[in-house]
Formats: C-alpha cells, sequence, structure tokens
C-alpha cells in the first residue's frame, strides 16, 4: 500500500475519533438540558441535532488545515483562526466535562445553570466548525490560484 494513502487514511480515522468524542460530549450536553424541562429539549430531534452540531465541530474545527502557501502574504489569518477553533474546543469541551459530572453523579442544577452550559457548548461548536470552515475556503482558494 502507498504511504501516502496510509498517512490519508490515518488521518480521516483520527479525525473520525474526534468527531466520535464530539458527540459524546453532546449527549452529555443533550442529557443535562433535558433536565431544564422544556418541551423542545426533550426530543430525540433535538438529542441528534446536538449529536450532529458535535461531529461537525470536532471533525472541522480541531484539526484546522495549516496555509502554507498564504503565510507570504502581509495579512496571514491562520493564527487567529487558529485561537477562534482552540478556544471554540475549550468551550465545548469545558461544558461537555461539566456535563459528564453533573449527569454521572447526579448534583442538583438548576435550570438556568444547565442553558448557560448548553449556550457555552453550542458557543464553542459554532466555532470550531465556523474556524474549520474558513480556513479551509481559504486554503482551497489559496491552492487553485498556484
Amino acid at each position: 500500500m502507498d504511504g501516502l494513502l496510509i498517512l490519508r487514511l490515518a488521518h480521516v480515522v483520527a479525525r473520525l475519533g474526534l468527531a466520535m468524542t464530539g458527540a459524546a460530549g453532546a449527549t452529555f450536553v443533550a442529557a443535562l438540558l433535558m433536565r431544564v424541562d422544556l418541551p423542545w429539549f426533550n426530543t430525540v430531534e433535538f438529542t441528534a441535532a446536538l449529536i450532529a452540531l458535535g461531529m461537525a465541530g470536532a471533525y472541522l474545527g480541531i484539526d484546522i488545515p495549516r496555509w502554507p502557501l498564504l503565510q507570504e502574504s502581509p495579512v496571514h489569518q491562520s493564527a487567529a483562526l487558529d485561537l477562534v477553533s482552540a478556544a471554540g474546543t475549550f468551550f465545548a469541551a469545558g461544558a461537555g466535562l461539566i456535563a459528564l459530572y453533573t449527569f454521572v453523579f447526579d448534583e442538583a442544577a438548576d435550570g438556568g445553570w444547565n442553558l448557560v452550559l448548553g449556550f457555552s457548548w453550542a458557543l464553542g461548536v459554532c466555532m470550531q466548525i465556523a474556524a474549520g470552515l474558513v480556513s479551509r475556503f481559504f486554503t482551497a482558494s489559496a491552492e487553485s490560484r498556484y
């Protein structure tokens, strides 16, 4: 088997593993939000949407591509996208970890605190997705110019 093909396969498998961790965090955030007792949080569709967002955020945002062709340009935005991705990962993982702790140890939290955790998780995942998509867009457009 070709070495480059093996490297690409390993990269895809690793990113799918990251997506599964995003899904796990989303599952615990969804379980925590179900305790708020709002009707739209207590549906299978809502949980599935959170899992899909968690998978997309982890898949796209944790390992954003570098811009080797853009590093020569005067406006280098790769560092800013790295920061947005890292902050998004921090928010999503932190909220998922707190949701896991609250759910597993059956800690009593009021609905407002659960909503804050859900919002911080959603903000983090949106930051991951945005950074990943923007980075891939600019990488693809830079590669098409050369």
